[in-house]
C-alpha cells in the first residue's frame, strides 16, 4: 500500500496535479531507493504509453540518467532528506516533465538534413506622444523627453522608468511596442511595474491626472503589479475587457488572434467588466487570489475557475510552463517566445494536449524535445518549422 500511494503522488505529480514544494515535502516518508525505483518504473510506463518517447534501451537510458547525476559531483548516497530531494530533482529532469532541456545533454541525436532557424532580431519601439519613435537599444541607456525636452524617463536594458511629475493637467500618452522574441519592463509614473510579453502593445500615460482614474491599454499580455492609490483606481483595457484594481497583482492576456482574454489574479482583488456594455450586473465578475476570469469574445460571457498562478506568469521569468494545454496554443505561444513561424499540417494534433516545462532552450531543442518525448514530428524550411 505503502509504494502504491508513492506511485501515486509520482503519477500526479508529472500530470501537474501536485507542485514541486509539496512533492518535496511527500516523499520524505520514503527511502532514496523507494524514491528511485518508483520513478524508474514511472519513466517506463511513459515510454510504453507515448508514440514515440526515446529510441533508446530504458535500462540503458537510466544508467546514463545516473552517470549524470555522478558527471555533476552529486552523491546519490547522501543523507536521506538530501539524496531524496536530489534524485527527485534529476529524475524529474529526465522523464521530460521539468527541466527538458537537460535530457537533451545525453539523449540527443543530432537532427540531420534540417534547415536552421534564422531568428530576426527585432527592436522594441516606443511611439511618443510628440510624433517621435524611439528604438529601444536593451545593451544601452538613454533618456527619454518630451516635446519641450523634458526628461519624463529613463531607459536602462530593457527597462523603463517613468520620471513622477507634481501634477498633469492633460494626459500624454506613450506607446509600448514589444516584438515577438522580447519581452520587457516598464515602471509607470504612479510606481506601477508592467512586464510586457512578446508580441504586445500598451499605451498608457506617461503621467496620470490627478482627478481621474489610471487607465492603461493593452493589446497582447502583461503582468501588472499596481501601485495602490485607492483615490484613483487603475484599469487596463483590452479590447471588449476592462479590469478595475486599486492595488494588486495579476496577469492579463488579450492577444487579437486568440478567442479568449483570460485575467489572473496573483494578490489583492480585481473587478472585470464588459467595456461593450459599459459595466453592466451580468457581465461584472469579481476575482479573488487563485482565480481566473475568462472572456469568451463569441459567446460574450465570463466564467472563471480556479488555477495555479505561477503557470500564467512564469514567462515573466523567462519560462515557458504547459499543462494539459491543447497543442494550438503551445504552437502559438512558441511562435511569441521565438518569433518563429509554425505551420501544423497535423489538424488532429491541435486539440492533443502536452505538459512540460521549458526555460534555457532554443527552439530547436524544445522541437526535438517535442519530437523525441511526443512524437511530433517536423521539418525546417525557408525558415518555417512544418509539422508533420
Amino acid at each position: 500500500m505503502k509504494n502504491n500511494t508513492l506511485e501515486s503522488l509520482i503519477q500526479d505529480y508529472l500530470e501537474g496535479k501536485i507542485e514541486e514544494s509539496k512533492m518535496y515535502e511527500y516523499i520524505q516518508a520514503y527511502s532514496v531507493e523507494e524514491v528511485k525505483k518508483s520513478l524508474s518504473d514511472s519513466m517506463e510506463v511513459d515510454y510504453l504509453l507515448s508514440k514515440k518517447y526515446l529510441e533508446v534501451d530504458q535500462e540503458v537510458a537510466y544508467k546514463d540518467f545516473l552517470e549524470q547525476i555522478k558527471l555533476r559531483g552529486i552523491n546519490v548516497k547522501e543523507s536521506k532528506a538530501g539524496g531524496i530531494r536530489t534524485i527527485w530533482k534529476y529524475a524529474a529532469i529526465f522523464t521530460g516533465i521539468v527541466g527538458l532541456g537537460l535530457a537533451l545533454t545525453f539523449l540527443s541525436k543530432s537532427n540531420s538534413g534540417q534547415e536552421n532557424i534564422t531568428i530576426a532580431n527585432e527592436e522594441v519601439n516606443l511611439h511618443l506622444g510628440n510624433g517621435k519613435l524611439e528604438i529601444i537599444k536593451e545593451t544601452g541607456s538613454t533618456n527619454i523627453l518630451d516635446s519641450e525636452g523634458n526628461v519624463i524617463a529613463i531607459q536602462t536594458g530593457d527597462k523603463i522608468k517613468y520620471v513622477p511629475a507634481s501634477q498633469s493637467k492633460e494626459l500624454v500618452y506613450n506607446e509600448l511596442n514589444v516584438p515577438y522574441g522580447k519581452k520587457f519592463e516598464l515602471e509607470l509614473a504612479d510606481g506601477t511595474i508592467v512586464y510586457v510579453n512578446s508580441g504586445s502593445v500598451l499605451r498608457y500615460p506617461t503621467n496620470f491626472a490627478a482627478s481621474t482614474s489610471r487607465r492603461v491599454y493593452l493589446k497582447g499580455e502583461a503582468f501588472f503589479k499596481v501601485a495602490e492609490d485607492k483615490e484613483h483606481p487603475f484599469i487596463v483595457n483590452s479590447g471588449s475587457v476592462n479590469v478595475r484594481v486599486l492595488g494588486t497583482e495579476f496577469n492579463v492576456s488579450a492577444y487579437d488572434e486568440d478567442l479568449e482574454t483570460s485575467t489572473v489574479l496573483v494578490s489583492g482583488s480585481v473587478q472585470l467588466y464588459d467595456s461593450i456594455s459599459d459595466n453592466k450586473k451580468q457581465t461584472n465578475v469579481q476575482l479573488v487570489p487563485g482565480e481566473r476570469g475568462t472572456w469568451n469574445r463569441e459567446q460574450m460571457n465570463f466564467k472563471m475557475d480556479k488555477v495555479d498562478t505561477s503557470i500564467y506568469t512564469s514567462w515573466v521569468q523567462g519560462k515557458l510552463i504547459f499543462r494539459d494545454m491543447p497543442f494550438r496554443q503551445i504552437s502559438k505561444q512558441l511562435e511569441r517566445r521565438y518569433n518563429v513561424t509554425i505551420v501544423n499540417t497535423d489538424s488532429d494534433l491541435d486539440n492533443n494536449t502536452f505538459s512540460a516545462n521549458f526555460e534555457e532552450e532554443t527552439i530547436e531543442e524544445i522541437l526535438e524535445i517535442l519530437d523525441r518525448t511526443y512524437g511530433i514530428e517536423y521539418s525546417i524550411k525557408d525558415n518555417q518549422i512544418i509539422i508533420k
